[in-house]
C-alpha cells in the first residue's frame, strides 16, 4: 500500500508540476512579485523543470525495482520539491497558479512523509558494503549549515540590534524572509541532525544525511541558477556569495556520487528489525 501510494504520489508531483514551471518559464507575466524576486522564480522554475522532476521520476522508476541508490535520491528530490513549493505557496505572490502551488506543497509534503516512514533505515545501512564518505558528508553538511545560518543570522541580528528590518525584507516588499524561515527552522537543523546521526554511526543517520546531501547539491543548483538570471536582469550578487553556492553545489555532486557508489544493496535478509553484522570500521572513513 505504501508502495503504491508512493508511486501515485510521485506521478501527481510530476505531472502537475510540468506545466507549472513551464508557464512560468514562458509566461513570466504570471508572477506578480517586484522585480528583483522575477529571476529567483525563473531559476527555480529551471532547476525544477530540468532537475528536481526529472530525478523524482527517474528514481521512482528505479525504486521500483528495488535500487537502495534511488530511494535516497527520491527522498532528496522530495526534500527539495516540498522546499520549492513551500516557497511558492507561502512566498509567492497570489496568482492564478496559486491552488496548484498548494496541491504540490501538501502532495511533495506527504510523499516524502510516507516515504521517510517506509523506508528500511538498517537495509540501506547495511547496503554500504564498501567504505561510505562518513567523516566527508557529515563535515560538508555541517559546515553548510554553520555558514548559511551564519549569513542569515547576520542579517536578521544585526536588523534586530539596530531596530531596523533586515535588508531583504525591504526589497523583496514580504513581510518576512521565507529563505530565512524555511532555513533556520528546518533545513539547517536537519542538515545538523543527520551529520551528528551519521557520525554516530545510527542507521537513519545514513538516510537523513544522504537525503540532505541530495537536497543541498540540488539548491545549490537552483541558487546558482536564480544568480545568473538575476545577473541578466540587473541584480548582479556579490561575487563570494556567487563563489560560495558554486562550490557548495560542485562539493555536493561530488561528494552525492561518491556516497551513492558506496551504496550498493543489502545483503539478502536484512531488513529493519534485524540485527547488523557489519562493523563501523567497515564503513567508516
Amino acid at each position: 500500500m505504501k508502495r503504491a501510494s508512493e508511486l501515485w504520489l510521485s506521478v501527481l508531483i510530476v505531472v502537475l508540476g510540468l506545466p507549472v514551471h513551464l508557464a512560468g518559464l514562458l509566461v513570466p507575466t504570471i508572477y506578480r512579485d517586484p522585480a528583483v524576486l522575477l529571476p529567483q522564480n525563473l531559476g527555480t522554475d529551471l532547476v525544477t523543470l530540468l532537475v528536481g522532476l526529472p530525478l523524482l521520476a527517474a528514481s521512482t522508476v528505479a525504486m521500483r525495482a528495488g535500487s537502495l541508490r534511488a530511494r535516497i535520491l527520491w527522498l532528496g528530490a522530495l526534500g527539495l520539491l516540498v522546499y520549492v513549493y513551500g516557497m511558492y505557496a507561502l512566498g509567492v505572490r497570489w496568482n492564478e497558479l496559486f491552488l496548484v502551488y498548494v496541491a504540490l506543497f501538501g502532495l511533495s509534503l506527504f510523499a516524502l512523509i510516507i516515504g521517510l516512514v517506509s523506508t528500511d533505515a538498517a537495509r540501506i545501512r547495511a547496503g554500504f558494503v564498501t567504505r561510505a564518505p562518513v567523516r566527508s558528508v557529515a563535515a560538508y553538511l555541517i559546515v553548510i549549515a554553520v555558514m548559511v545560518a551564519a549569513m542569515w543570522l547576520a542579517e536578521e541580528v544585526g536588523a534586530l540590534l539596530r531596530g531596523t528590518v533586515p535588508p531583504t525584507v525591504l526589497q523583496f516588499e514580504a513581510p518576512t524572509n521565507i529563505v530565512h524561515v524555511f532555513d533556520l527552522g528546518l533545513v539547517l537543523p536537519a542538515m545538523t541532525l543527520a551529520a551528528l546521526m551519521l557520525l554516530r554511526d545510527q542507521a537513519w543517520g545514513y538516510v537523513l544525511a544522504g537525503m540532505m546531501l541530495v537536497k543541498a547539491t540540488s539548491i545549490g543548483l537552483w541558487v546558482v541558477a536564480m544568480i545568473w538570471f538575476s545577473a541578466q536582469r540587473g541584480f548582479a550578487a556579490p561575487a563570494p556569495y556567487t563563489w560560495f553556492f558554486v562550490l557548495l553545489t560542485v562539493a555536493g555532486g561530488m561528494l552525492s556520487w561518491r556516497y551513492l557508489r558506496a551504496l550498493t544493496r543489502a545483503p539478502d535478509g536484512v531488513s529493519r528489525n534485524a540485527p547488523l553484522t557489519l562493523t563501523r570500521a567497515t564503513i567508516r572513513r
